[in-house]
């Protein structure tokens, strides 16, 4: 499945509250979500940190995947409410490629 970060980031959130007692700690709990992530998403974190996200420290990891995440749902929010059904609309970004 070709889920963004935000979708996968969600979803994994998702799974450890509902696992509650599932006993990993924040360093493996990255670990498990870095393996399930698509390419363009490891490289997405891997180039945010001019390296490697694995050379950062779980908290800095998790700050930076939960502040990356922030932006790409309210993105992902702005470009959903903004398009109408059955209208190809072209923003501006795209306009102005066009």
């Amino acid at each position: 499945m070709d889920e963004s970060l935000g979708q996968a980031w969600d979803k994994f959130k998702g799974l450890l509250r509902k696992t509650l007692i599932h006993g990993f700690d924040q360093p493996t709990q990255l670990t498990l979500l870095f393996a399930g992530l698509i390419s363009q998403s490891k490289l997405m974190l891997d180039a945010s940190t001019e390296g490697s996200i694995k050379w950062k420290t779980s908290e800095e990891a998790y700050e930076l995947i939960e502040n990356m995440t922030a932006n790409d749902n309210e993105a992902y929010t702005v470009r959903a409410h903004s398009q109408k059904k059955g209208i190809l609309e072209l923003q501006s970004q795209n306009a102005l490629l066009a």
